[in-house]
C-alpha cells in the first residue's frame, strides 16, 4: 500500500472535495430574451394601468405568472405567447366593462327629454361606438352627456301676470303648459301653493327632465282638479312625495353588478310666506277648470 506524507494526504482530500462540489453545482438558469422580457413588462404595465370604473383584468394575472414560469424555464416562445394573452385578456375585460357601463349610460341618456341637436348627435355617436365594440369611447361620450343633461337648468324670473301654467307653456321653457308640475316640484322650497306665485321670484327649471318625470307631471296636471288660491292642495303634496326624480337613474354599477332603484322624492320643507310680499300673480285657468 502506497503511503503519502500527512500533508500531501490532506491536500489531496481537500482537492477531491472541491472537485466534487463543483460537479454537484446546478447549472445556471437560462436568461430570457429581450423580446420575452419586454412582452412580460408590457403585460404587467397593462394590468397596472387599469382605472376605475373598470379595474377587472380577467385571468390576466394567471396568464402573466405562467409567462414568467415559462421564461424561467427557457421557453421564450411560450413565455411571449402567454404574455401576449395576458395583455389581450386585460384589454378584453376592460372593454367589456366599459361596454356594460356604456349601455347603462345609453339607456339613461334616452330617458332625458328636450335634447338639442348637438346633444342628440353625441347620443347617436355613443350608441354607434357601442355597436363598433369601442367600450371606452362609448362610455366616455355617454357619461359626459348624461352629466351635462343632469346638471342643465334654466332660471326664470316671475313677472306680473305669470303663472306656472303660462311659464311651462312658453316656447322658452317646456312648450307644454301641462308640464307646470315640473316647475312646482323643482321649486317646492320656494312655492308654498302651486296656485300662487309672486313677481321677482327666481324659479329654477331642469332643462332636460326625465320622460318619467314629464309623464307624471302631465298626469298630475290633468287630474289635479279645480285651481284655487289657499292652502296647498293635498294632491299637490302627494305629487311632490311620489313623482319620479327629475334625473334618470343608473340601473347598475359597473364593478359590483348591484342595481340602484330610483327612490321617491321626499317632501321638501316649505318656506314660510315672506312678511312683505309683492302683488301675487294669479294662475292662468286651464281649459275645463274654473278658478274659485
Amino acid at each position: 500500500m502506497l503511503k503519502l506524507p500527512f500533508r500531501q494526504l490532506a491536500i489531496a482530500v481537500v482537492a477531491a472535495g472541491f472537485i466534487a462540489g463543483c460537479a454537484s453545482k446546478p447549472p445556471p438558469k437560462p436568461q430570457a430574451s429581450a423580446a420575452t422580457t419586454q412582452a412580460i413588462q408590457d403585460a404587467q404595465s397593462a394590468i397596472n394601468n387599469v382605472q376605475a370604473p373598470c379595474t377587472d383584468t380577467g385571468n390576466a394575472q394567471d396568464l402573466l405568472q405562467q409567462a414568467r414560469d415559462a421564461a424561467s424555464s427557457g421557453n421564450d416562445a411560450r413565455a411571449q405567447d402567454l404574455a401576449s394573452q395576458a395583455s389581450q385578456a386585460v384589454q378584453e375585460a376592460v372593454n367589456n366593462c366599459y361596454l356594460a357601463n356604456a349601455r347603462d349610460e345609453l339607456a339613461r341618456a334616452k330617458q332625458f327629454t328636450n335634447l338639442n341637436s348637438d346633444q342628440q348627435s353625441r347620443l347617436n355617436d355613443g350608441e354607434q361606438a357601442i355597436q363598433n365594440n369601442d367600450g371606452r369611447r362609448a362610455y366616455e361620450t355617454l357619461s359626459s352627456l348624461n352629466a351635462e343633461l343632469a346638471a342643465a337648468q334654466t332660471t326664470y324670473t316671475v313677472m306680473r301676470g305669470d303663472s306656472l301654467w303660462k311659464i311651462a307653456g312658453s316656447s322658452q321653457t317646456y312648450g307644454n303648459a301641462w308640464e307646470w308640475p315640473l316647475i312646482y316640484k323643482a321649486n317646492s322650497d320656494k312655492i308654498k301653493d302651486a296656485d300662487l306665485i309672486y313677481p321677482d321670484q327666481q324659479l329654477s327649471m331642469p332643462t332636460n327632465p326625465s320622460q318619467s318625470a314629464v309623464d307624471a307631471a302631465t298626469m298630475h296636471a290633468k287630474t289635479r282638479g279645480a285651481w284655487q288660491v289657499g292652502p296647498a292642495e293635498s294632491s299637490d303634496q302627494q305629487y311632490l312625495e311620489n313623482a319620479p326624480q327629475m334625473e334618470p337613474q343608473s340601473s347598475s354599477m359597473s364593478q359590483s353588478g348591484m342595481t340602484s332603484q330610483p327612490g321617491s322624492m321626499s317632501q321638501p320643507e316649505m318656506m314660510s310666506q315672506p312678511t312683505t310680499m309683492s302683488q301675487p300673480a294669479t294662475m292662468s285657468e286651464p281649459e275645463g277648470l274654473q278658478i274659485h
